[in-house]
């Protein structure tokens, strides 16, 4: 089970998706931790980004990050050594970026795919864990690589 405090952050295009996103984490037991954006106003994904680098402390701490297609959070996110944010679309997707690569930041696409199968992409990559064995060398073998 993954720690329970999970940060998210979005820029203006995945707002709304966001408090959806919130609402669901509290009611399944975590506590979300909201690093912004708060209104619908303009704003650059990558800030987000950034914050949830700083954010995330613990091995087992996951992050969610949301934009219009995903694409810059993921990109920004994964500059950083304590990140592996894999950019989801399918809950197959989900279950396989927690099982082979330990991911431990969702990227989503709000403009992208429906609020539906984002919610279930969220459940799917806070309940399965990485298979470890040869995977934890492969999460290994990224964090060596360095980064920010």
């Amino acid at each position: 089970m993954p720690h329970k405090i999970v940060p998210i952050a979005a820029d203006h295009r995945g707002f709304e998706l966001k408090a959806r996103f919130i609402t669901w984490l509290k009611e399944h037991g975590f506590e979300p931790k909201d690093l912004g954006t708060h209104s619908q106003e303009r704003c650059d994904a990558l800030d987000f980004a950034n914050k949830m680098a700083a954010e995330l402390k613990h091995e087992d701490q996951r992050g969610v990050l949301i934009c219009g297609s995903g694409q810059a959070m993921a990109m920004t996110a994964n500059r950083y050594r304590n990140l592996r944010a894999a950019l989801c679309t399918n809950s197959t997707l989900a279950r396989l970026a927690r099982e082979h690569n330990d991911a431990n930041v969702l990227a989503i696409g709000a403009d992208i795919i429906g609020s539906e199968v984002a919610l279930d992409c969220l459940k799917i990559f806070l309940e399965t864990n990485c298979l470890g064995g040869r995977y934890a060398e492969r999460r290994q073998r990224l964090t060596d690589l360095g980064g920010l």
